[in-house]
């Protein structure tokens, strides 16, 4: 069977191992990172062209990643809320804080074409990322 594949040992899951969890939601976070940076120097650029033929072939992809890394990263919260180790991550608060409007600010950034929309969106998920590692075990 294939969730027998994902036991590490006896009644122990794979996905319930926080470490698993971090690392995907670490690479999941990174892939989205890469693409949607591409994206905004593409749209900063002013290459039009480019940035929508890019964003044409990566919608899917880039949907994935980003869905992979906020539903690792939910999970994650909840792991921390359920083990009582939250009241002791002060940091986390900013760092979801940014991701969330981070998220708004670039859908509107892109579609109404607002370039400083855009640099904010991409900052917040850099600075997020960042407060992020710099807390990574």
């Amino acid at each position: 069977m294939i969730l027998s594949f994902f036991q590490l040992e006896d009644g122990v899951s794979f996905w319930s191992n926080n470490i698993n969890i971090i690392h995907l939601h670490l690479v999941f976070a990174v892939l989205f990172l890469i693409s949607y940076s591409i994206k905004s120097l593409l749209f900063l650029s002013g290459k039009r062209d480019a940035f929508l033929a890019f964003k044409k072939k990566t919608l899917l992809v880039e949907t994935l990643f980003s869905i992979g890394f906020l539903v690792f990263g939910f999970w994650m919260l909840l792991f921390h809320i359920k083990s009582g180790n939250y009241k002791n991550m002060h940091w986390l608060d900013p760092k979801i804080t940014l991701a969330l409007i981070a998220i708004p600010l670039g859908i509107v950034g892109f579609k109404k074409e607002n370039k400083i929309m855009v640099i904010l969106s991409l900052a917040f998920f850099l600075v997020s990322l960042v407060i992020g590692l710099m807390h990574y075990q």
